[in-house]
């Protein structure tokens, strides 16, 4: 089977890829075979994306030319095996660490990142917290939602995206980076009753209110 042709965007993030320096508008042009004014379209979409941005003038023999190079944004376009890396990581973990000691790992992490971020929650009232801790986990990808079968006077998140899924099938201790995470910007215990890496439909998470202990687990 053939692999479709890139498309012109993709073949100009790719050539800016392999110049660390920029390339100027006719130099592109020139590698790609086509008009100036077809590679300054294909640009002007570009940079509306944040992929790409001017760079400083180059001497190309003539007149100087403003090259462009890739952003941060671009640079991240392209595919990172950053689950590659963090399996070999939490495999070495595990070889060195009881059980336990990789869970408090897992808790402490997910503690850390949840402080820098409480300043965003501070002020808000339970249910306010909540919604916005569904905001910040659709930005990360967990395809959350409050959790309209949760008990009464139960705050409830129903996420049917596990972010490392294949990750935390493998190892467990992982999902209390996320009990840490929800439990420090709610400010109340959370329980976590379902989870995607044991067959389970979605992630389900679980607190009071109005504080004390989580619910028991189903």
């Amino acid at each position: 089977m053939q692999t479709a042709p890139a498309s012109r965007q993709e073949q100009i993030l790719t050539l800016l890829l392999n110049a660390g320096a920029g390339l100027s508008i006719d130099e592109m042009a020139e590698k790609l075979g086509i008009s100036r004014n077809a590679v300054k379209q294909h640009l002007d979409g570009l940079e509306k994306q944040q992929l790409i941005k001017e760079a400083a003038l180059t001497n190309t023999g003539g007149r100087p030319a403003r090259s462009y190079v890739l952003t941060e944004q671009g640079i991240n376009h392209f595919p990172k095996q950053y689950a590659w890396f963090c399996n070999l990581l939490l495999e070495e973990l595990a070889e060195r660490m009881e059980p336990a000691a990789l869970e408090d790992m897992m808790w402490h992490l997910g503690s850390k990142l949840a402080a820098t971020l409480l300043p965003q929650f501070t002020g808000k009232t339970p249910q306010e917290r909540l919604v916005s801790l569904i905001g910040l986990m659709q930005k990360l990808g967990y395809h959350a939602e409050i959790d309209s079968a949760a008990e009464p006077e139960t705050l409830g998140i129903k996420a049917v995206n596990c972010v490392y899924h294949d990750v935390a099938k493998k190892y467990p201790a992982l999902c209390q980076f996320d009990r840490a995470l929800l439990a420090t910007l709610l400010d109340r215990p959370v329980q976590q009753t379902s989870c995607i890496a044991k067959q389970d439909c979605a992630c389900r998470f679980r607190c009071r209110q109005a504080g004390g202990e989580a619910p028991d687990s189903e």
